[in-house]
């Protein structure tokens, strides 16, 4: 009686949670910051009702299909017993979170909150999709294990077979979807320019034969290609390439630029690189096809040479989308043999009872690249307060994991998490010291997704923060070396494992750009702050999922790094709430900035890169 009643509590506490508090709290979370976001309200009454009626008919579909043919409930602390494929799972993968994105974006038309649309609603899509990739897709191949579902609407796998219409209409629909959704939020912000960096967006005329010819010329791809993987790969390279397009109209505006007039119609404009990217497989279905996709693109520049002075900075920009969407595996392909020639590169140097490492070169170059970066964005002055500010946050890190991770084998590891409470006492250092301390918080906070991913390059020589085992040699490294904690530590020696490091790296190098972008687009250091905790911490979760380190802790399913990382998403959302008064700073270059990064520089390579091999004090030996 008692674990039923205990079960029951569990269910229900839960169901207030995600049903109550969470929607409540995005409410407030939307209300809190309207003001500071610059980007432009959007209401739509009819649109905002049918949004939400849609995602609310589609959450309690797929949930009345997970009790009545699951067995259970949609909860993963209490999920169902039995793998649902019917209904709404037919249709979609996970439709309760489809639904709750539409409902979202459905209540926020509908109230006219710019911070709803563009802050709330990303973010929670952005959770959302940490939650599945870094919790439940694991979890269910655990619990059904040999059990999948190909949705109606699923991407076809590679293969020589004859696409059958089905695929090429699920093609057609995420591509043209995809397509019309980043076409309508750069057009939502063409007229109101509230880019993250403050320029504005040139847009030529062009002919409307071309205009139409273009669009019908893209949309019919996906039904002149002749195997399964001509299909998947023109659908991959699209849906990449389109998502690369949002993301660099949004942060570099000027660059992004569309090729289209903005107007009643510029959501139908056709990029420039999805027009190149159907040129090959039309070439190889009919080359009179072919032929005349190339005749569109070639009109459509020369018309935009016509009208601006920046159509080769759009052409570099579009080609380059063009080459990264259709040499993606390629390039995977090589960071993923540098991260295991790095990973399998241990170096070391012994002096007398001292030994360097030359991991700690990589995090002292880290260290010194993001102070100059924070000294020249805060100015001169601030150059020694960040400099104690960086000491303070590594003291911190590597007490912290003295505390989780410390072993007789772990003399002097160094916790990420550590480093955020490091913040917390830096920030009041540099307080007592005379500074402001919100500006070096600001600052760092543009920096540090760079510096954790250099940094991250000592993580593949030292061997933590490595990944679990994976069966895809397309996808996973081994490390070798003896020194590294791969082999003396999780005795994984010679398997292939995810490489996390090198995913951490990718993610952290996008993140950057969006918080320098926030910062010259002048939004205050604690929202700043706060965007950093929430995406690093998204990120953090995902990460954590694909790690296998003996050493960390699993509390209720989740490893102890993924509970730390929900609670970083918090605090950030916490800080975002902050108001400070605005400060105006002029960024600089001076030799005390260069000084102050070499002795940050210097510091951290000491503390993570020379050791004292022959000692077992605590602090003493990093391996």
């Amino acid at each position: 009686m008692k674990t039923s009643n205990n079960h029951f509590a569990g269910k229900l506490l839960y169901a207030l949670l995600f049903l109550l508090v969470i929607p409540l709290g995005l409410w407030f979370w939307a209300g809190a910051t309207e003001d500071l976001i610059g980007f432009p309200a959007v209401q739509s009454t009819a649109g905002g009702w049918i949004l939400m009626g849609a995602g609310v008919g589609l959450m309690l579909w797929a949930m009345a299909a997970l009790k009545i043919r699951g067995e259970g409930l949609p909860m993963n602390a209490y999920p169902p017993k039995k793998f649902v494929r019917s209904g709404p799972y037919r249709l979609f993968r996970h439709p309760i979170y489809w639904g709750f994105a539409f409902f979202l974006i459905g209540l926020f038309l509908y109230t006219g909150s710019a911070s709803g649309l563009w802050l709330v609603t990303p973010i929670s899509i952005l959770s959302m999709i940490a939650l599945v990739t870094g919790y439940e897709a694991l979890d269910l191949r655990v619990r059904f294990p040999g059990q999948s579902i190909r949705t109606v609407l699923a991407l076809l796998a590679a293969g020589p077979e004859r696409p059958q219409l089905r695929d090429r209409l699920a093609s057609l629909f995420w591509v043209g979807s995809l397509w019309l959704v980043v076409n309508t939020i750069l057009h939502l912000l063409l007229s109101h320019s509230p880019s993250l960096f403050d320029l504005s967006i040139l847009v030529p005329t062009l002919p409307q034969a071309a205009y139409y010819l273009s669009i019908f010329l893209v949309l019919l791809v996906p039904f002149l290609l002749t195997s399964r993987t001509q299909l998947r790969v023109w659908s991959v390279s699209a849906l990449l390439g389109l998502a690369l397009y949002l993301y660099v109209s949004l942060v570099f505006p000027r660059i992004g630029t569309r090729l289209l007039e903005p107007g009643s119609t510029s959501w139908l404009a056709m990029p420039l690189f999805l027009l190149l990217l159907s040129i090959r497989p039309l070439f190889q279905r009919s080359r009179t096809a072919g032929w005349l996709m190339a005749v569109v693109v070639l009109a459509l520049v020369v018309t935009r040479l016509t009208v601006s002075p920046w159509i080769l900075l759009q052409l570099a920009v579009h080609s380059g989308i063009y080459l990264l969407a259709t040499n993606a595996d390629r390039i995977w392909q090589f960071l993923r043999m540098e991260a295991e020639l790095v990973a399998n590169s241990w170096q070391e140097w012994v002096f007398g009872k001292i030994r360097v490492i030359n991991h700690g070169f990589y995090v002292g170059f880290g260290a010194f690249f993001g102070i100059l970066l924070a000294g020249i964005l805060a100015g001169a002055a601030y150059a020694w307060g960040i400099l104690a500010f960086t000491f303070t946050v590594i003291v911190f890190s590597a007490l912290w994991a003295q505390l989780i991770e410390g072993s007789e084998k772990l003399k002097r590891p160094f916790g990420y998490y550590g480093a955020l409470v490091g913040i917390i006492f830096g920030s009041l250092l540099v307080r007592l010291l005379g500074f402001n301390g919100w500006v070096i918080i600001g600052t760092v906070s543009v920096v540090m997704p760079w510096v954790q991913a250099i940094g991250r390059l000592r993580c593949l020589v030292n061997g933590c923060c490595h990944g679990h085992p994976v069966d895809n040699p397309e996808v996973g490294i081994r490390y070798f070396h003896e020194r590294s904690r791969v082999c003396g530590i999780s005795g994984l020696k010679g398997e292939l494992l995810h490489p996390t490091p090198l995913y951490a790296i990718l993610w952290l190098f996008l993140v950057g750009f969006i918080l320098l972008g926030l910062w010259n687009h002048h939004y205050s250091a604690p929202f700043i702050f706060g965007l950093y905790l929430i995406l690093t911490g998204l990120g953090r979760f995902v990460e954590e999922a694909y790690r296998g380190e003996v050493q960390t802790p699993i509390l209720r399913g989740l490893r102890l790094y993924q509970w730390t990382a929900i609670l970083s998403v918090l605090i950030g959302i916490g800080f975002t709430l902050i108001t400070v008064e605005p400060f105006f700073l002029r960024p600089d270059f001076s030799w005390n900035t260069v000084l102050a990064a070499a002795l940050g520089g210097l510091f951290t390579a000491f503390a993570m890169g020379v050791d004292f091999p022959y000692s077992n004090a605590r602090f003493s030996r990093l391996v």
